[in-house]
């Protein structure tokens, strides 16, 4: 890069060389060739600068697919939990009923069997039992036999097969279901498996074009600058969405009230009061870097990163709106929170979001689940709070 600067001084020097008209051949040979240089170079840093940015797209669109196919996972998780939640509660039932059944036999047994001492045959159990009692003439002969008691605990007996049978059947499909819901998550995961090994070669391709320190200072600036940009549009829609909200709730009140909204009534309306106090840690783990500490040996860190399991759930630290919710080159699933009055706390590197963009979220509610998108090498959060779009110092907010 010095090299590249270096330009402006050199055609100044050969303006002065011209000038005064003392150029030989050979020298306006080696200053063209030095200029050709020049231009290879330059020709060369723009293909890399198109490759990384390439390579940037193709990370987004594959740790987007990371991220979903998690979701995606998340989802079958709680339906097999439910599913086994169900089967247990069914198969509790089938134990009731076949508890039930074999009293109900018992019952049966003993009615019949003081039947049969004034005269009536214990075959007629079988009889009465078997599929083609149901339809038989002798049925009602039968029945002419027995008092009301006996023919109530065969209905009650039959009643409860009826049901038993009804249950194994729904135990069957249940299962069924769960077998259709693991194989779901087998194929989830291979595919995810697949996504996460192109991510390491394409995380491997960036890291290639970013040899240079000036590769790697040049890609985190245009990072800070796409971050804030992404704040002040963020900022400008949020206030834009609540002017909005505010006028349609003096709207309403006034139209149907025939008053003017108050002020506790339009403080709901709003993203928050601002941050004020201490809050709790989005999550718990050792700090990795911390706020104004450098990177690059220049730039300043404008947050800290905190060390986290893949996949642990990240809590927003107070009430607010959701502002961003979205991937950002450098800061991957990025989700950003407005608390009211141009506070915004900031969580990135996520492995997948859990709100959508215009969603209030309450403090301690999952926001995301931590991971290493945006081409980290390790899982971890990154964690800012800005006011007004400046970084402060997120310690100075948490306990």
């Amino acid at each position: 890069m010095r090299f590249v600067k270096s330009i402006k001084p050199f055609y100044f020097i050969l303006f002065i060389v011209g000038y005064l008209g003392v150029i030989n051949p050979s020298v306006a040979n080696e200053l063209s060739q030095i200029q050709q240089k020049i231009n290879q170079q330059q020709a060369k840093i723009r293909e890399q600068k198109q490759k990384r940015d390439s390579l940037q797209s193709t990370l987004k669109n594959q740790e987007i697919q990371i991220s979903n196919v998690n979701t995606q996972l998340k989802q079958i998780e709680t339906n097999l939990s439910e599913i086994r939640q169900i089967i247990r509660h069914t198969e509790q039932e089938i134990k009731r009923l076949e508890k039930q059944e074999i009293e109900q036999k018992e019952k049966l047994k003993e009615q019949l069997d003081s039947a049969y001492r004034s005269g009536i045959h214990p075959s007629i159990l079988e009889r009465l039992l078997s599929e083609e009692a149901k339809n038989a003439d002798r049925m009602s002969a039968y029945y002419e036999h027995m008092n009301q008691i006996r023919i109530d605990a065969i209905h009650e007996l039959r009643q409860t097969q009826e049901e038993l049978k009804l249950r194994r059947d729904e135990l069957k499909k249940q299962q069924s279901g769960q077998q259709n819901q693991l194989s779901e998550q087998k194929k989830q995961e291979k595919e995810l498996q697949k996504v996460k090994n192109q991510r390491e070669s394409t995380i491997r391709s960036i890291d290639k074009t970013l040899e240079q320190d000036q590769s790697r200072l040049d890609a985190l600036k245009n990072n800070e600058a796409a971050l804030r940009r992404q704040i002040t549009q963020a900022m400008r829609e949020s206030e834009q969405v609540e002017k909005q909200e505010i006028a349609k709730l003096e709207q309403k009140k006034n139209t149907e009230e025939k008053r003017q909204a108050t002020e506790e009534e339009k403080q709901q309306v709003r993203a928050g009061s601002g941050l004020s106090g201490k809050y709790a840690m989005p999550l718990t783990g050792k700090i990795l870097n911390r706020f104004g500490s450098t990177q690059m040996g220049e730039l300043k860190w404008d947050a800290i990163v905190i060390e986290a399991k893949s996949g642990a759930p990240v809590k927003a630290i107070a009430g607010g709106k959701v502002a961003l919710a979205s991937w950002l080159e450098g800061y991957g699933q990025l989700v950003a929170i407005d608390h009211g009055k141009g506070d915004m706390s900031f969580y990135g590197y996520n492995q997948s979001i859990a709100v959508k963009k215009g969603a209030r979220v309450q403090a301690g509610q999952t926001i995301a689940y931590a991971g290493n998108s945006g081409g980290q090498n390790r899982s971890a959060l990154y964690f800012a709070i800005r006011r007004k779009g400046v970084a402060v110092n997120p310690l100075n907010w948490v306990r």
